[in-house]
């Protein structure tokens, strides 16, 4: 296992194309942690640069305290598992798993036993004589998991690894992963674009935009209190009422006042889940009226479209007859509910 700090990197082709901005992240021993964001943020060219795969243009790599950022790629110690299975196709898949142990000139006898090991903890031991192309795309991408761990890497690095597998299949690939790097206790980092997959399987998120890590949070912490625009609409937030000015836990927007969950002397921004807001008789204090523009049928509650002076806010609703289209409503957006978000 191993501790993981980038302190202060950057990146960039040059003066107009700079990817990477002061990025800082630690990642304890034997933590889970995944960077997620849109294509194009920077989290793929973090982890070529933390695997050695690129040079960054400032800061550093730290691993147990030690920089390594003029390592080479064999020196530094890494296990990858990359969005393309990566497989030699003329290589059985013990040789395939094999083939970092022998590059490390480990003794033959001792490449029998460790392989063996793994391909019985990742469930291929029965594949062992089978070449890629005979393969299933989720028993490939497990024969490249195997081939990342033989080598007892200090740190697993993890690029977008099931994307390239149907949902079905990912769904039970990310749980795998999420085991095996708890049975061995590896500190690990998993790049994707897939909030789904990274919640379930990570101790911590660092949502990235443009370069920069906008929250480092647990999962929990993400979805319940994001804390900027960027990472409510990323992942899922979709009702916005712009902040015109905000003083001890008061907000105004548009005129009125609203009370949301925590004081946020900046915040541009106030935004609340659907199914968090509620259909009442009486105005009253953070509410608002409206009328339905249109409604949608979700299975457990209908999705509901209101027109209000603040703008249209989306309401799901469970256990209430549809309503019609044009009806007035009195929307209450509950306090604990309401959060308010930095630009």
């Amino acid at each position: 296992m191993a501790e993981l700090e980038i302190r202060d990197l950057e990146m960039s082709y040059d003066k107009h194309h700079q990817i990477l901005k002061d990025l800082n992240l630690q990642i304890k021993d034997g933590e889970l942690v995944s960077i997620l964001g849109p294509s194009g943020c920077g989290k793929t060219t973090t982890l070529r640069i933390i695997a050695g795969l690129l040079p960054q243009t400032g800061g550093q790599v730290l691993v147990d305290g030690t920089d390594v950022s003029k390592l080479p790629v064999h020196k530094r110690q890494f296990g990858m598992v990359f969005q393309s299975y990566a497989l030699f196709p003329h290589l059985t898949v013990f040789d395939n798993v094999a083939f970092g142990l022998k590059q490390r000139k480990v003794a033959k006898a001792e490449i029998q036993k460790q392989v063996s090991e793994i391909l019985t903890i990742t469930g291929l031991d029965a594949l062992a004589k089978r070449f890629p192309a005979e393969l299933s795309g989720g028993q490939q991408q497990r024969v490249s998991l195997a081939r990342a761990l033989v080598v007892n890497p200090r740190l697993l690095l993890l690029d977008e690894p099931l994307s390239n597998l149907d949902a079905k299949l990912r769904v039970s690939m990310r749980e795998e992963i999420r085991r095996l790097q708890q049975r061995l206790q590896m500190t690990a980092m998993f790049v994707t674009h897939d909030q789904e997959e990274c919640f379930a399987i990570s101790d911590r998120v660092a949502v990235m935009n443009q370069g920069k890590i906008e929250q480092f949070d647990t999962p929990q912490n993400i979805y319940r209190a994001p804390k900027t625009v960027f990472v409510a609409r990323f992942i899922g937030y979709e009702n916005f009422l712009p902040v015109t000015s905000a003083q001890q836990g008061q907000y105004q927007v548009q005129g009125d006042t609203f009370q949301a969950a925590a004081a946020v002397p900046d915040a541009t921004a106030l935004t609340i889940r659907p199914d968090r807001i509620q259909l009442v008789t009486e105005p009253g204090a953070n509410t608002v009226g409206g009328q339905v523009k249109s409604s949608t049928y979700l299975g457990n509650a209908y999705r509901y479209v209101v027109q209000t002076a603040l703008g249209e806010l989306k309401v799901d609703q469970v256990g209430f007859d549809r309503l019609a289209d044009q009806t007035s409503v009195q929307l209450h957006l509950p306090q604990e509910a309401l959060l308010a978000l930095q630009a």
